[in-house]
């Protein structure tokens, strides 16, 4: 799994919508949803920041430390 895969499958397993993650993250539902379509990389703190709406440290959304590497969620 990808990371944008990752922050998926964790989203919906905590069932959460794009909207509250966003509303969490102080993002635009959009901007989430991009990165869920792996529609763009984001900025590390955007990662932080969904990290932190999702409840989970970063490291949980790698594995390897790499952007396309597996996910260890």
């Amino acid at each position: 799994s990808t990371l944008v895969d990752t922050i998926k499958r964790v989203r919906v397993a905590k069932g959460l919508s794009l909207a509250e993650v966003a509303k969490r993250a102080k993002l635009h539902r959009e901007a989430v949803a991009r990165i869920e379509r792996a529609g763009y990389d984001p900025r590390a703190s955007t990662l932080v920041a969904i990290a932190r709406a999702l409840d989970v440290p970063l490291c949980a959304l790698f594995k390897n430390g790499g952007h396309h590497g597996k996910a260890a969620w």
